[in-house]
C-alpha cells in the first residue's frame, strides 16, 4: 500500500513521518487490498488552540473509499484518532461482509 503525505503549513519531521507510517500502515492489516492512503496534514490556526492541526486520511480500497478527519492541538494526537476511526470502519465493513456470507445468498421472492 502506498502512503502519500501532503503537509500544508506543517514541517514534516522524521517523527511525524514515522508516526504516519506506523499508524496508517496498520490499515493494511485490516484491509490487505488497500491500494493507497492519502494523508493530509494541515495547520489551520497560527495560534495555539485545541483544533490547531487537522489530519485527513483517505484510504482507497476496492468498492467505496474510506475517509476520516480529526482536529487536535498536535499532529500526532490527531493522527492516532484518525487511524482508530479508519480501523474501526474497516473492521465493521469486514464483519458485515462475513456475516452476509454466513447467512447465504438472498433469494428472490
Amino acid at each position: 500500500m502506498d502512503i502519500l503525505v501532503q503537509a500544508d503549513g506543517v514541517t514534516l519531521t522524521e517523527t511525524i513521518k514515522n508516526a504516519v507510517d506506523e499508524k496508517i500502515g496498520r490499515v493494511e492489516l485490516c484491509a490487505p487490498r488497500a491500494l493507497r492512503a492519502r494523508v493530509n496534514l494541515r495547520k489551520v490556526s497560527a495560534h495555539s488552540s485545541p483544533s490547531q492541526f487537522t489530519v485527513r486520511v483517505l484510504v482507497e480500497i476496492p468498492g467505496a473509499d474510506l475517509s476520516a478527519q480529526e482536529s487536535s492541538a498536535d499532529v500526532i494526537g490527531a493522527l492516532e484518532v484518525v487511524a482508530g476511526k479508519i480501523e474501526r470502519r474497516l473492521r465493521k465493513r469486514k464483519t458485515e461482509r462475513l456475516a452476509s456470507r454466513a447467512r447465504g445468498p438472498r433469494r428472490k421472492p
